[in-house]
Formats: C-alpha cells, structure tokens, sequence
C-alpha cells in the first residue's frame, strides 16, 4: 500500500473502539459464516456441510457438541453466535501504519507500507500485570516498540500486517506476530537459570524493569498468559478476516507460503515455520502458485517473485 492509503484508511476506521472476544476454535463458527456468505445463503444443513469444504473443522469437538443442538440439523446464520462457547477472552482492537519503504527493515513485499491491525490485552489482564510482575516503566519488558505495538492506553499481544488492494479486492497478510507471550516466557526461562545458581535472585537483577518478585512472575507467565498462548495466532488470524470482510469489504485473501515469504521479504532469520503451514491449513486456505494481482502488477514485487524457484501462496475466499 502507498502512505497515502493507510493514512486514508486510518483517517477513517483508525479511531473506532472495537471489541474482538475469542475462545478456542471459534474460527470454525466463522468460517461457516463465510461459507454461508460466498453461497449466499442463510442457513445449511449440517450434513452438508460434513461433507463440504468444512468438514475439518466441524470435526473440532467444541464445534461438533454445539452443532448437536440444532433443529432439523440445520443451521442458521442467527445460530452461529448462540452457539458459542462461554469461556470468551476479551480483546480490544486497533488500527497503525508500518514501514517507509525500507524492505530490508519493513519486510514488505511491495517495499511500500502495510496497514496493522493490533490485538491488545483487556484491561483485567492489564491489572493482573501490573500487580505481578511491576513493570518499572512505561515500555514492560515484554514488548518491543520497534514493532507496531500499542505505546499509550493499551497492551498489544499480537498485531498482523496487511498489504491491501482496493482495486483488485485483494489483501496479502504479511506477518502474524507477537513479542510478547514469547518475550515472557523468555524472561521466566532465563530468572529460573540464574535462580539454579543463586536460589535468593530476584528477576530485577537481571531485568531492571522488572520489580516483582519470583513467584509472582512465574504466576503471571504460567498462569496468567496460558490461556493467550493457546489461542493467539489462530485469534489473531480470525480478528484480521473479520476486519477484512467486514471493515474492509473485500472477499479475498492471501497469505505467505513460509519459503516465499522469506524471499519476496527479505527476512533475516527463520520466522516460525507453523505460522506458514498449520495456521494457513486450519483456516481452509488453499495453495496457489498464481501470485496475488497486487504483487502481479507491482514492478518490484514481479521482479523479487522471478527470482524464487516455485513460489507459491496461500488463497481463501471470504
């Protein structure tokens, strides 16, 4: 995207307050919904759907159970959300801009800029961090601002990057990512060693932003972020279809194969691979070797994409 379209973009959805609540497996209500969209229809029997596209996830048990519940085994698209699960995670979501068209820093496939859509923590988890671990300052040790993360009223826990075309109703989903759940368990993992030799040390030693003590550390990052760790990709990748669907009003989107990826972004390092395998899968994605036509038509991208042996994406229709 240029500059200007995200900043168009943010002047006209950036200061909207949204709430995104999420529980293990919803993506599997949500595609249903889509699959409803793309057929236009308002309901479908759930034999159906057994044997369509779906039938992967109408295997999740949490989704079978619900389904169980519906009359004439149909369902509707007004059921989807009375069939939800009632153990809910509320996220707050926002909008931000990345990158001035410095690939080898932005990892942009275009070398232009990326809109970011933001999952930030709710405010009981923002207490319950505050009291355990004492953050000594206003940027914790578990966040990174040289990432597009929150820097003011909220703590974001994973954000996703997006390249979109208005005129070829296409988004690109860069990057999915968090710091800080991994941050977090990093930190814990390194005060443990040190307590091996030193059983008295106090994370402080080692992180001066941090003033709390062992055990209310280890509380925080085994008990308090748990649940988040079991469901923040699969969460963050439903928020952004939803945003794009919804907020955006485009219908197809793309998504880095892992090799591809790497190369048309030129990323230092290796990304984790399951981000660009499992996660796609989950979602019903399909594989495709015909690129995005906002990366077709870009004169730079044509080019990085000429230079991969076999490149390939990952496409689904919502």
């Amino acid at each position: 995207m240029k500059n200007e379209q995200v900043k168009e973009v943010l002047a006209c959805l950036g200061d909207e307050r949204r709430v995104f609540r999420y529980f293990k497996d919803r993506y599997c209500f949500d595609l249903i919904e889509f699959e409803m969209n793309r057929l236009r229809c308002k309901s479908m029997k759930v034999s159906d759907l057994k044997t369509g596209v779906l039938s992967q996830q109408l295997q999740k048990p949490v989704v079978a159970q619900a389904l169980k519940h519906c009359a004439n085994g149909v369902v509707s698209r007004q059921d989807l959300q009375s069939l939800w699960s009632k153990d809910l995670l509320p996220f707050s979501l926002s909008l931000t801009s990345w990158g001035d068209g410095d690939r080898g820093w932005d990892q942009t496939s275009r070398n232009q800029c990326n809109l970011v859509l933001q999952l930030n923590f709710d405010g009981k988890h923002n207490a319950l961090y505050r009291k355990l671990v004492k953050p000594d300052a206003h940027c914790g040790p578990f966040e990174c601002w040289g990432h597009p993360v929150q820097r003011v009223r909220r703590k974001t826990m994973s954000w996703v990057r997006m390249d979109i075309g208005f005129d070829t109703n296409e988004v690109l989903i860069e990057e999915i990512q968090n710091d800080w759940l991994r941050n977090a368990s990093v930190t814990l993992a390194r005060v443990k060693m040190r307590r091996v030799k030193k059983p008295s040390a106090k994370p402080g030693e080692l992180f001066a932003n941090i003033l709390g003590n062992f055990e209310d550390l280890e509380q925080y990052v085994e008990q308090t972020l748990a649940p988040y760790r079991k469901l923040w990709a699969e969460a963050s990748m439903l928020a952004a279809l939803r945003f794009i669907r919804d907020e955006l009003g485009i219908s197809t989107v793309y998504y880095h194969c892992f090799e591809t990826g790497k190369r048309l972004k030129a990323v230092c390092g290796s990304p984790p691979r399951s981000m660009y395998t499992q996660l796609p899968r989950k979602f019903g994605f399909e594989k495709t070797q015909k690129p995005p036509a906002l990366l077709a038509g870009d004169k730079f991208a044509r080019r990085c994409i000429k230079a991969i042996r076999r490149p390939h994406w990952y496409r689904l229709a919502i």
